[in-house]
């Protein structure tokens, strides 16, 4: 009996796996991880607008009425690790205010390491500038006299005198918590006059102006002149601001 044939076995077909090209996944990688960088950039802004506003509520709240409407800065990248560590590098602080007698100022204030606590912030120290436009420095009810800024630090003073015209320009100088003014030039009608004379040192006098008390414990340390007006220096060192 003739014996049958065997049949072979036929191994299984291997399936092929198909894996994306190498520069495909760089590809993927690269998009996953910007991606990534730029939901985490936009959490970190969202989370800093919301501390600086937190911010400005606390410090409207330490004013009241004094400074209105402060914007708040707060600098330090990234903002979510400095707030988990409870500090920042630097705040900064604008707004506008009054003084107790009215005059309206342009308030900035760069508070330094700022470090949260139980209740509150404290600053490290504090540098500010007050800013009080040339308009509002004039005598009150007082149109004729006109100042502005002379350059080199000085003030240029413009007035009128039995209808000449009187132009004084002096340096500012800060004297025992006052700004005060000291002539090194005049005219009167266009011809040179002595900036000495006892006329010109008390209408000078009568323009110097005790500085207010400044907030957040600050005290003066200087006084400028610039295009915006007169401005008063000052500076504190460690502050809380509960």
């Amino acid at each position: 009996m003739p014996l049958k044939p065997l049949h072979t076995l036929t191994p299984p077909k291997s399936r092929t796996v198909r894996t994306a090209p190498p520069r495909r996944r760089a590809r993927r990688v690269i998009a996953v991880a910007v991606l990534a960088g730029a939901l985490l950039l936009a959490v970190d802004a969202l989370a800093r607008q919301v501390g600086e506003e937190r911010f400005a509520d606390r410090i409207a709240a330490r004013q009241g009425s004094g400074l209105t409407s402060p914007e708040v800065t707060i600098e330090g990248y990234p903002f979510l690790l400095d707030a988990a560590r409870g500090s920042h590098p630097e705040v900064r602080v604008k707004g506008d205010a009054r003084t107790s007698d009215g005059i309206p100022v342009k308030a900035a204030v760069d508070l330094h390491r700022v470090s949260e606590h139980t209740g509150g912030y404290a600053a490290e120290s504090l540098d500010a500038a007050f800013t009080a436009p040339f308009a509002s420095l004039g005598s009150r009810g007082d149109r004729s006299v006109r100042l502005s800024d002379a350059g080199n630090g000085r003030v240029r003073i413009e007035a009128a005198v039995v209808g000449m015209p009187l132009v004084i320009t002096a340096e500012l100088r800060l004297d025992a918590g006052a700004v005060t003014l000291s002539a090194d030039s005049a005219s009167l009608a266009g011809r040179p006059i002595d900036p000495a004379t006892p006329a010109i040192g008390r209408a000078l006098s009568e323009r110097s102006r005790e500085i207010p008390p400044l907030p957040m414990g600050l005290q003066p340390t200087a006084v400028s002149v610039g295009h915006g007006g007169v401005t008063v220096h000052a500076r504190a060192q460690r502050t809380d601001l509960t």
